[in-house]
């Protein structure tokens, strides 16, 4: 509405001003005496404030009214949550957001839409929005410490608004619904940018889309930023320390290894300084980093991990990141980069550290070449941690107790939190990483080179020190860090 107000505002008095300053003279025209007053009247018009204060307002109110938001710009003044309880309790936090979105949401276009569901998002520290659709329309939930929490109902109208805006803004093919689709975009709001990852994947009642949330601090995280456990941060830091070789994380999807690797980068550019070059290739790339040459990953173009690898070798780096070894071409290569001078940090997808060799065995890396070049593997997993202001230590069942008997651990010692106001009833806060890790001994060396079992190298690796997750969880269940219901169903 104060876009068309703006524009009728203009052209009329950029009309009558024209006329004015662009008309030949009366001569010219033949102009009657009623057109030639009638002309001096608007002569005199144009030079009246009354004419040039609304050409200069409309101007103005048309500038202001068709800012367009491009990628990493967010048009505050037209689509903010408002004022939201500032309170660390998730469940005021949620409630104040759904009833905002609630109240600013309806009837607003896919711009508009996206943009106060990403703010919801961020205030939220979500690090996904989904946005499932129904008969009726769709529901919008956030994975807020893991857990998936109700945000939004939409109708079929703005579901459809906000599927094109998001098709908009990744730049992907507008007119496609029944092929997955995937892109990425970035978007600023009050309180910080969002690098948002976008999936489409078409369902029976439409697209459901996903957004993944990163960078949500425009910047990587340290090694104090994780809070890693000591023993940790010492052996990950001396596995860095290392001129060449192959250091492993693994974990599910949204363990935190990717943002342990970031970390890790950071160490390494901070202890080491400009005697480093480090490069990387990334799917996608997560947080921005400071004098590391990153490359995002494009296979459209033909840029998969194996071709950016090969490419990133000739640049004389040394240091290399690999966001995934998933196939046996890249595999070979991240192994051979590391028996030739390169540090070599990437992540494998596995069960377990031990189970991480296994895998690169079974893409055909050669025994003898794993042995040579691995350094560590880092297991890990992120638990709920329980409110500090209401945990209690608190018996264990009769089922738990005869569990924990089994696995040789104390059945005694445990916590839970029934919920206060601190923690708005949830009895947790926040999330905890916990670790296996898997140090390179020559025995473990020896053992890899006649390709063992998954249950064999575990068994050198717990004799050779290493604490398996379970027992890591547990650890932290008995110092009241998370309950042992979470460390038993995290580090099964």
């Amino acid at each position: 509405m104060g876009s068309r107000l703006a524009i009728s505002a203009l052209l009329v008095s950029a009309a009558t001003i024209a006329l004015v300053l662009f008309l030949p003279d009366s001569g010219a025209l033949g102009r009657t005496p009623q057109l030639e007053r009638g002309l001096a009247w608007v002569g005199d018009a144009a030079a009246s404030p009354l004419v040039w204060v609304p050409f200069a307002l409309g101007f103005a109110m048309l500038v202001l009214s068709r800012r367009q938001a491009g990628p990493g710009e967010v048009l505050h003044q037209q689509a903010t949550l408002g004022p939201i309880v500032a309170s660390a309790n998730l469940v005021e936090r949620l409630a104040a957001t759904r009833a905002a979105l609630e109240a600013r949401g309806r009837g607003r276009g896919g711009r508009e839409l996206l943009e106060l569901l990403v703010q919801a998002g961020v205030r939220l520290r979500a690090s996904d929005l989904h946005v499932q659709p129904t008969e009726a329309g769709a529901t919008v939930s956030g994975r807020v410490d893991g857990v998936l929490q109700g945000l939004l109902e939409l109708d079929r109208a703005e579901n459809t608004a906000l599927i094109n805006r998001l098709k908009v803004m990744a730049r992907l093919t507008h007119y496609v619904s029944d092929k997955p689709q995937d892109g990425q975009f970035a978007l600023d709001t009050p309180d910080g940018r969002a690098d948002v990852r976008l999936s489409l994947l078409p369902t029976s009642h439409g697209e459901k889309a996903v957004l993944r949330l990163t960078g949500l601090g425009n910047a990587a995280p340290t090694f104090p930023d994780l809070h890693l456990p000591d023993s940790v941060q010492r052996q990950l830091s001396a596995v860095l320390a290392k001129p060449q070789g192959l250091v492993c994380f693994t974990g599910p999807v949204g363990s935190g290894k990717t943002t342990t690797i970031y970390a890790s980068v950071r160490h390494l550019k901070e202890s080491r300084g400009g005697l480093v070059q480090v490069s990387s290739i990334e799917d996608p790339i997560e947080y921005p980093l400071d004098g590391v040459a990153q490359t995002q990953v494009n296979r459209v173009a033909g840029l998969d991990f194996a071709a950016g690898l090969r490419a990133l070798l000739r640049q004389d780096p040394n240091v290399l990141v690999v966001g995934e070894i998933r196939d046996v071409e890249t595999a070979r290569i991240a192994t051979q980069a590391g028996l030739t001078g390169h540090l070599i940090l990437t992540t494998v997808h596995a069960n377990s550290a031990p189970a991480v060799f296994n895998r690169l065995l079974e893409m055909g890396v050669e025994p003898s070449v794993l042995a040579s070049v691995s350094l560590a593997v880092f297991s890990q997993r992120l638990l709920r941690r329980l409110c500090r202001e209401c945990r209690v230590a608190t018996p264990v069942g009769a089922e738990q107790r005869s569990q924990l008997t089994a696995m040789g651990e104390l059945p005694d010692g445990y916590f839970t939190a029934p919920g206060c106001q601190a923690c708005g009833g949830s009895g947790v806060s926040g999330r905890v990483a916990v670790f296996e890790v898997l140090m390179m001994t020559d025995a473990m060396r020896e053992l890899l080179l006649v390709s063992p079992s998954s249950h064999r190298l575990m068994a050198t690796a717990v004799e050779q020190g290493m604490v398996p997750l379970r027992s890591s969880a547990l650890a932290l269940a008995r110092t009241g860090e998370v309950s042992l219901a979470e460390a038993l169903r995290v580090a099964d």
